[in-house]
């Protein structure tokens, strides 16, 4: 009897995992931008996060991370500091800044 009840529940699974949904799946019709390694996107960039640490400062400008002097799609990032990024494009100089940056956090 045991052996039955197995093999009846073992047929059985499939059948239910058909109908379980991953509630984390985004909807049928989201869909993402392709994504391009080093690619900054046009239009006014947005400055997302700023790290800075006695080591490095990087700063990520639409979703790619630049350090200081690095560039990306004719932007060219010249200075980091805790709340904005001075950078450059081609013909003029910009200052991003984060907006609503209350969350810091300190060295240890």
């Amino acid at each position: 009897m045991r052996a039955l009840l197995s093999l009846l529940t073992a047929l059985s699974l499939p059948a239910v995992a058909d109908v379980l949904a991953d509630p984390t799946r985004p909807p049928a019709n989201w869909q993402r931008e392709p994504a391009h390694a080093g690619a900054v996107k046009q239009g006014n960039p947005k400055l997302t996060s700023i790290l800075v640490s006695h080591s490095r400062r990087v700063a990520v400008i639409d979703g790619v991370a630049l350090s200081e002097g690095q560039s990306a799609n004719g932007l060219t990032v010249v200075h980091i500091d805790k709340g904005w990024v001075d950078a450059r494009t081609h013909d003029a100089s910009v200052r991003l800044s984060l907006n609503d940056a209350n969350v810091t956090k300190e060295p240890r």
